[in-house]
Parts: structure tokens; sequence; C-alpha cells
């Protein structure tokens, strides 16, 4: 019980935390590390899109998917590397929406370093050809990658109807202020059989109390964690109302599978009465989302 009062105190103390940094700074990085450490920065970038290519994969039995295929990524974050990676995979445009740019702060070396490595990965990819890419989408210029900056992050006004094959999201979908309206937007720019691939982290991001009391959170009646809240603060949709959601909106097959969770049952407990009914799958902390849309 002592425990319990102290993580909820200290909870709060983050949150206040969380709110002062956005206030004062804004929105700097959605990476725990910085850009300056390029390698690993790199490397991440990398992860991501071979995890995303494997979970594509085994949602819809084919290696190829993404070959030749439009991709439109939810929150890219600091920059382009995931969108080169893509089209060194084969796939024919990659575009992008967020509702800051980061990406006008990434070095010249950073690309470097990921051309590399693609070439490594991707030994028959075109480097000369990403690198062009990527200087015409750092200059404005026509290019194979697109990154649409828009602060109301209506997806519907910044993509053509109908025009996506591939949707990915790298832990975008806890941030989104209105999950309904994104999806209803998502659903109007995907072409019908378009596929969605999407890891979600439902868990407190707070980096000291995350480890500590993943859940904290949800601790809080409605009330008082909306003190708190600043654009892009965690929404606490859970795996059910994501699940509805989509299938409101038409998609199908909707697959929602755990990617981490809680193991000592601790965590399930401590949360506001609103969290507690069983649908609420509270010792997942991270899941990914498939679905196709019909």
């Amino acid at each position: 019980m002592l425990r319990d009062w102290y993580l909820y105190a200290a909870g709060l103390c983050f949150l206040a935390l969380a709110k002062a940094k956005h206030v004062l700074q804004g929105y700097r990085s959605p990476k725990p590390f910085s850009l300056s450490e390029t390698e690993r920065c790199v490397a991440y970038d990398l992860k991501v899109v071979d995890e995303w290519l494997a979970h594509l994969e085994r949602f819809t039995g084919r290696k190829d998917f993404v070959r030749h295929k439009r991709v439109l990524e939810l929150g890219p974050g600091s920059d382009l590397g995931v969108g080169v990676y893509l089209l060194a995979k084969g796939a024919a445009a990659y575009n992008a929406c967020d509702t800051n740019d980061l990406t006008r702060h990434v070095p010249d070396s950073f690309y470097a370093a990921l051309l590399d490595r693609v070439r490594t990965a991707e030994p028959a990819a075109d480097t000369k050809f990403l690198a062009a890419q990527v200087q015409d989408a750092r200059s404005g210029s026509a290019s194979r990658l697109r990154l649409v900056v828009r602060e109301d992050f209506d997806l519907a006004a910044a993509f053509e109807a109908r025009s996506m094959d591939v949707v990915f999201s790298q832990a975008a979908f806890e941030h989104f202020d209105d999950v309904p309206a994104t999806v209803a937007r998502l659903s109007a720019v995907c072409k019908p059989g378009a596929v969605i691939v999407a890891v979600i982290d439902l868990k407190t991001h707070s980096r000291w109390i995350r480890d500590k009391d993943p859940n904290n959170i949800y601790r809080y009646p409605n009330w008082l964690y909306k003190c708190f809240w600043f654009r892009g603060a965690p929404n606490r949709v859970r795996p059910y109302q994501y699940r509805e959601i989509f299938a409101r909106n038409g998609w199908v097959d909707v697959a929602i599978t755990p990617l981490a969770q809680i193991e000592d049952g601790r965590g399930e407990l401590a949360v506001n009465d609103q969290f507690k009914d069983s649908r609420n799958e509270m010792k997942h902390l991270s899941v990914l989302l498939c679905a196709r849309n019909g």
C-alpha cells in the first residue's frame, strides 16, 4: 500500500515535469537517445523497418508485399532513414505525416552513414539514386521521399484519396489526440486492401517511472490526468478500443498481438477504476496492430 501511494505521488511529479518540459522546449525527439549518436540512430531505423517487414510478412503471407507499393508512415520522427531503407527494399514511394518537422536538423553525416549501412544490407540497392532522393526531399524538390508537416495532422488533406498501399507506425498512435478521427482519415487515403502495421506503446513514457511502474499513467481519474495534458501526451487508449475504432472505419482482419507484458500482475491492479475491467488487458505494455482496409 505504501509503495502504491509513493508511485502515485511520483507519477504526478513526472506528469508535471513532462508538461513543463513540453511547454518550455516543445517536441524535440521521439528517440530515447540523441541524433548525434549516428550509428545508434542508423541501426535503430534499419531495425524498425526489418521488424515491420517481418510483421507484414506474417500478416499477409507474402515476403515482398512492400515491393512497388506506396508507403505511408504516421509520425516518422527525427529523420528520413526509415523511408530511405524502405525504398532500398523496393517500395515505390515513401510518404510520411507529422505535426513537427524534426528532419531539418539532421546532419549530412547521418545520411552518409545510413547509405553505407544500406549498401551492406541491400547490395542491389542503387545508393546513388537514394542519395539523390534524400537531397531532393531536403531541398523541397520532387522526391520519392515525401514528408508532409501539418499541425492538424489531417491525413485526408495531406494525401490523395485511396492512394496508399501500406501504412507503418512506430510508437505514434498512443500520442494521437483524436484516434477515431485519425483512423477515419487514414481509411480515406488508403486503397481497398491496404495493410497497416503499427507498434503501439501503451505504457508510461517518463523514463525512470516506466521501469518501476509501467502502468503509472493509468492510476489517475480522467479529470486529474487531463490537468497534465499537452499535445502528444499518451492518450491511454487501450487495445480493445483500437480494435473497435478500426472495425468501425471499415478495417477487417484486425489483429492485436502483445509485444511486451507485465509478468507479476501488480501493474494490472494498481490502476484507476475505469481501467480495472478485464477488457482493458492492463498486462499489455505494448502491442502490434495489423489490419486490412476493407
